[in-house]
C-alpha cells in the first residue's frame, strides 16, 4: 500500500443496492450452502450469513442462487439472429455469457463483418466474448467471401472482447508446420489467449502433436475419443447443440476424471430449438437429466469455462461481477430472475439506442440489424442444365457419393446413376441424373459470393456430385447457410427443381428455401443479412424456420438432422466426402476427386 493510502474497513453493515437470499450454489467449493449476496455497484461485494440484516434498496429472496451460465463455444450465426436478439432470448434463461466464434459472418464478410457483428453485443446485457476465427477460408478447397490472414487475425485480437483464437481447423496444417496456421497461434499465445481446437477423429500421434497447440477441444463424438483428448491435456467441451448431441454419449467422463476440465457448449443452436428450449441452459437441464450431479452441472457451465478463458465472471464471490441466476428450482432451472451486473432483469430494461440521423418515418431507431452487408447472393441465375454433370456414354455410369448419416458426418459410398436427357447442357444430350429408387441425388454448390467464375463468360463456379440418404420423395431444398464458405447448395430430384430453389435464394438474398414441385410452391426462411441471419425477432424467425422444416419433411427429407444436416454437406474438414463450388473432396486425403469413378 502505497503512501496516504487507506481502507475503510466496515463491520458488513453498508447499505447495498441488493441483498440475495437463498441456497448459493458455490461452484467454486462444489457446495450448496445457505447465504444472502450483497450486491453493490454491480458487484458482489459480500456473502453474508443467511440471517443478515444488512440494509438494501432492493431484497429478493429464492430458493437458490447460481452464476450466470456462460456457453464455452458456439456460433451465434447458426441461430439466424443477430447477436442482439440472440442475448435478448438467453439472458432471460440464465445464460450472462457466450464464447462466440463469428466465422460464418467472416467466411462472407471478413474482417469488416466480425467487427459489426460483435458491436451488436452492445445491444444486448448479454456478455459476448470472442473467440478470432482461425479459419477463413477452412482450406483452399472452396472459395469464401473473404480471407482472414495472420495479420488480421493478429488485429482482431487485439480487440477487449477477444478471448481465443477461434477453432483451428487446420489440424493437418497445423501439425505439419504450415506458417500461416502458426502465426495466427504465435498471435494469441504472445497476448496470453487460448487457443481452441477442432479436432474431430483425431487421436494418436496426430492428437498429441496438436495438443502442443491447442487448449481445448468441442469436436469429441464418441467418449473414447474424449477421454483420449482430455489425457492429452486438452479441455473437453461436452456438445449439446441442435445437430450435434454428444452429451449423452460423453457425460460418464464427468464422474471418471476431474469434471473441472469439461465445460459444456451448443456449438449451434437452430432458432426454433433456441427459443422452445434455449441455449446453454438447455446443456445444463440435460446434463442434471443424465444423472450428473447439479453443482458439478452449473460448474461445467460456469467457472470451468471462465477459467478457460480467464474471465472474472462465473462464480459468485466478493469482487466478482454481480451475475446471478434466481432459481425457484435448480434441478429443473426454473429461472426467476436474473441479475447482471446488478440489474435485475436486464432484458426488460434494454432501450435500443438512437441514430440522430436516422428517416423521420422510423422515429429515430435505430434498425434492429448491425451494419451488416445483405447483398452477398451475388451469381447469375442458373438452369437445369449448369447443375447437371455431363457425360457421353451409356449409362449406367458409376460415380462417387457422399452419403449423409447425420450428426455433420458422411460416409463413402458408390453408386451407379442413369443417364439421361433431362438437362441437356451446351454440346450434349446427355447427363448422369438421379438413381431415385436408391435415394442417389444430384447436388450442386454454386459459389455464391460474386468472386469467381469457371470458363463459361458470367457463369458461376459450381461443383456438381451426387448426395445419398436425404430421402427426397420430390422438388429440391437449398440454402446459403453452408459451412463454412457459405455458398449455395442445392439437392433435388432433378436439375429443374434445383435451379428453381437456386434462383429463389438469389432472389431473395439467401436463406434455406424448399420447393415442392407437386404444386409448384415455394417454402422460404428469408436470411438477408450477409445470405446467413434475419433481420428480425427470434420468435418471427423460429416460425419461419419452423414452416421451412415442414414443408422438407412434406417433401420427404428424412436425413438425420434434417435441413441443418444440408448445411453442412460442403464442409470439406470434416471427413469424407463433402461437395464444394471446386467439386468432390476427399477430406482424408485433402484433395479434389472425379465425381465419375469410372
Amino acid at each position: 500500500m502505497g503512501s496516504g493510502e487507506s481502507v475503510h474497513l466496515t463491520e458488513g453493515r453498508d447499505r447495498v443496492d441488493l441483498l440475495v437470499r437463498g441456497t448459493l450454489v458455490d461452484v467454486l467449493t462444489g457446495t450448496l450452502r445457505e447465504c444472502a449476496v450483497a450486491v453493490d455497484d454491480g458487484e458482489v461485494v459480500s456473502l453474508d450469513p443467511p440471517d443478515s440484516d444488512r440494509p438494501a434498496d432492493r431484497e429478493l429472496r429464492a430458493a437458490y442462487v447460481a452464476p450466470g451460465l456462460i456457453d464455452a463455444h458456439t456460433h451465434v450465426e447458426a441461430s439466424m439472429v443477430t447477436l442482439s436478439q440472440y442475448g435478448d432470448a438467453v439472458v432471460p434463461r440464465g445464460v450472462i455469457s457466450v464464447v462466440h466464434d463469428p466465422h460464418e459472418i467472416a467466411n462472407v464478410l471478413g474482417v469488416e463483418g466480425v467487427r459489426a457483428f460483435v458491436a451488436d453485443a452492445d445491444r444486448t446485457p448479454l456478455k459476448a466474448r470472442t473467440t478470432v476465427p482461425s479459419s477463413v477460408p477452412a482450406s483452399g478447397l472452396q472459395d469464401a467471401g473473404a480471407t482472414v490472414d495472420a495479420d488480421a487475425v493478429a488485429t482482431l485480437l487485439d480487440d477487449d472482447r477477444a478471448v481465443a483464437l477461434g477453432e483451428v481447423m487446420d489440424v493437418p496444417g497445423l501439425v505439419a508446420g504450415d506458417e500461416g496456421v502458426r502465426a495466427k497461434v504465435r498471435a494469441a499465445r504472445e497476448r496470453g489467449l487460448a487457443v481452441d481446437g477442432h479436432a474431430p477423429g483425431v487421436t494418436g500421434d496426430r492428437l498429441q502433436a496438436a495438443a502442443r497447440f491447442l487448449d481445448n477441444d468441442h469436436e469429441s463424438a464418441a467418449l473414447a475419443e474424449a477421454r483420449e483428448k482430455a489425457d492429452a491435456g486438452l479441455r473437453v467441451y461436452l456438445r449439446e447443440g441442435s445437430t450435434s448431441r454428444n452429451l449423452a454419449d460423453l457425460v460418464g467422463l464427468v464422474d471418471e476424471i476431474d469434471s473441472r476440465r469439461f465445460s459444456l457448449c451448443t456449438d449451434e443452436r437452430n432458432p426454433a430449438d433456441l427459443l422452445a428450449a434455449g441455449g446453454v441452459d438447455h446443456a445444463v437441464r440435460e446434463a442434471m437429466h443424465l444423472g450428473v450431479d447439479p453443482v458439478t452441472a452449473v460448474q461445467l457451465a460456469t467457472v470451468n469455462t471462465a477459467e478457460a478463458y480467464d474471465l472474472p465472471f462465473g462464480k459468485v464471490t466478493p469482487g466478482a461481477p454481480a451475475d446471478l441466476v434466481l432459481l425457484s428450482d435448480l434441478e429443473s432451472w426454473t429461472v426467476e430472475h436474473v441479475v447482471v451486473d446488478g440489474t435485475v432483469d436486464p432484458v426488460d430494461d434494454v432501450v435500443e439506442p438512437v441514430d440522430e440521423d436516422a428517416d423521420a418515418a422510423t422515429d429515430g431507431a435505430s434498425p434492429s440489424a448491425p451494419d451488416l452487408t445483405t447483398d452477398t447472393v451475388d451469381f447469375a441465375p442458373v438452369e437445369a442444365a449448369d447443375l447437371a454433370i455431363e457425360h457421353p456414354g451409356p449409362g449406367p455410369v458409376t460415380v462417387r457419393v457422399q452419403s449423409a448419416v447425420g450428426d455433420f458426418r458422411t460416409e463413402r459410398l458408390t453408386a451407379a446413376v442413369p443417364v439421361e436427357t433431362e438437362a441437356p447442357p451446351r454440346g450434349t444430350d446427355a447427363v448422369l441424373v438421379a438413381d431415385t429408387t436408391a435415394d442417389v441425388l444430384p447436388m450442386a454448390v454454386i459459389e455464391r459470393h460474386g468472386g469467381t467464375e469457371s470458363e463459361e463468360e458470367d457463369a458461376p463456379s459450381i461443383g456438381r456430385g451426387f448426395v445419398h440418404n436425404l430421402g427426397l420423395d420430390r422438388g429440391a431444398v437449398g440454402t446459403t447457410v453452408a459451412h463454412d464458405a457459405h455458398n449455395c447448395v442445392v439437392a433435388g430430384r432433378t436439375h429443374e427443381t434445383m435451379a428453381a430453389v437456386a434462383n429463389r435464394l438469389r432472389e431473395v438474398g439467401g436463406g434455406i428455401c424448399v420447393y415442392d414441385s407437386a404444386d409448384g410452391s415455394f417454402t422460404t426462411l428469408e436470411l438477408p443479412v450477409a445470405g446467413l441471419v434475419a433481420d428480425a425477432p427470434l420468435e418471427s424467425v423460429a416460425a419461419d424456420f419452423e414452416a421451412v422444416d415442414r414443408a422438407a419433411t412434406a417433401v420427404g427429407l428424412s436425413v438425420p438432422g434434417g435441413l441443418l444436416e444440408l448445411t453442412y454437406q460442403s464442409l470439406e474438414v470434416i471427413p469424407t466426402y463433402r461437395l464444394t463450388n471446386r467439386g468432390l473432396v476427399d477430406v482424408e486425403r485433402g484433395e479434389l476427386v472425379d465425381v465419375v469413378a469410372e
